[in-house]
């Protein structure tokens, strides 16, 4: 096995260039020596929370640690599509629609589709189709009046969904632009709650950057368009309880997913691309342990909750990959893998490339020289050299 490619010694080979020992970097990371150590020789998996972290202590971007490129997953599926839709990004001052203008009923439409497309974790399938769709709404998002505030609005959810997409295949120049331009375009929507939607999306950037403080304040500023029960609201709490979680706050990321589920309106998807489910509120709840690391609590956790939801793989995957962190944490490695493969069921493309998974399969592997043909089924798929 290489393990040069695991994050652990990605961190210890960084830690020794700036002349720290485990003990100074678990200080300044606010992790014990302890997790340092076993993160650094491969015994446990680390924790997106503790990637931020250490990645803020040793001054560098987390991709740096989880030796992620940005561009690196382009040529899979989706080369054309990405690169129509960074063209039409590029546009917003030279709008080129084909064909007829089209109905804000007509686009509204379309981005139902497309949303359900990026839920359903057909990313290629959603690129393919913003790009022709953001020239028809350049030209009407420059009309005045009410119909102008409604294609605004169109065009927000547009943004917001090409910046997901982007993300999706690493492709952080067309995701940090469409981000800034929702931030930008929300408060000429007409409607406060965009705003909000906005700063949870900005918020992401935070998150991925480990500066968990920064995006708690990101979050605390638009307070004020929260005070009463929406999806919206119920969102950002989740987000603020994931914050707090890698913040080493677990105790008050629990109370923002009580304040999610008091926030929640049943059968209500206010805003496209946000997700006030039962499911994301319980996939939340089990997924904070595992941020701090405690794998018997997060196992616990898993075992009160009944998931389902064919219509949201993405949300399953996810719960499935954050559980097998949590049965490795917890000491069985057949669990573990179980619920790897659970995951590659339901979402095989954020499975394959989540860097929590590689960490997950390089720390089974350590743990145990006599692999399994599964596990090592299981690794060649997601390109894992173990």
């Amino acid at each position: 096995m290489d393990t040069t490619t695991r994050v652990g010694a990605r961190v210890a080979n960084l830690r020794k260039r700036r002349g720290l020992t485990q003990a100074a970097l678990a200080v300044r990371a606010f992790y014990s020596l302890d997790t340092v150590k076993k993160v650094e020789q491969g015994r446990i998996p680390p924790s997106a929370a503790f990637v931020g972290r250490v990645a803020r202590a040793l001054d560098v971007d987390p991709s740096h640690l989880y030796g992620v490129e940005d561009r690196s997953m382009a040529e899979e599926s989706s080369a054309v599509q990405l690169a129509n839709l960074r063209a039409a990004v590029d546009a917003w001052d030279d709008p080129r629609p084909e064909g007829p203008l089209l109905s804000l009923d007509a686009i509204n439409r379309r981005l139902d589709a497309i949303a359900r497309q990026v839920a359903g974790t057909k990313y290629a399938d959603a690129a393919g189709e913003l790009s022709p769709l953001l020239h028809h709404l350049y030209v009407l998002a420059d009309r005045a009046g009410s119909d102008g505030e409604v294609a605004r609005a169109a065009l927000h959810d547009a943004y917001r969904l090409t910046a997901t997409v982007a993300g999706r295949f690493r492709q952080a120049d067309i995701a940090a632009v469409a981000s800034e331009r929702h931030i930008q375009l929300a408060p000429s929507t007409g409607d406060p709650l965009r705003v909000a939607i906005s700063a949870f999306h900005r918020s992401s950037r935070y998150l991925g950057l480990g500066d968990y403080s920064g995006g708690l304040r990101v979050l605390e500023r638009v307070q004020a368009h929260l005070a009463k029960p929406s999806a919206v609201a119920t969102q950002v709490h989740l987000r603020n309880a994931v914050l707090s979680a890698r913040a080493g706050r677990l105790d008050r990321a629990d109370e923002y997913v009580v304040e999610a589920r008091a926030m929640r309106r049943d059968g209500q998807a206010d805003y496209r691309g946000i997700d006030a489910s039962a499911l994301n509120v319980d996939v939340h709840w089990c997924a904070l342990p595992v941020e701090a690391l405690d794998g018997t609590e997060a196992v616990r956790r898993g075992a009160e909750v009944q998931l389902a939801g064919t219509g949201k793989p993405e949300r399953l995957g996810h719960h499935h990959i954050d559980q097998a962190r949590a049965w490795l944490l917890h000491g069985d490695r057949r669990r573990c893998l179980d619920e790897l493969n659970e995951a590659r069921r339901v979402a095989p493309f954020n499975t394959r490339h989540h860097p929590s998974v590689h960490e997950t399969i390089i720390a089974l592997a350590s743990a145990d020289r006599r692999k399994t043909e599964s596990l090592a089924g299981f690794a060649k798929w997601a390109g894992v050299a173990v």
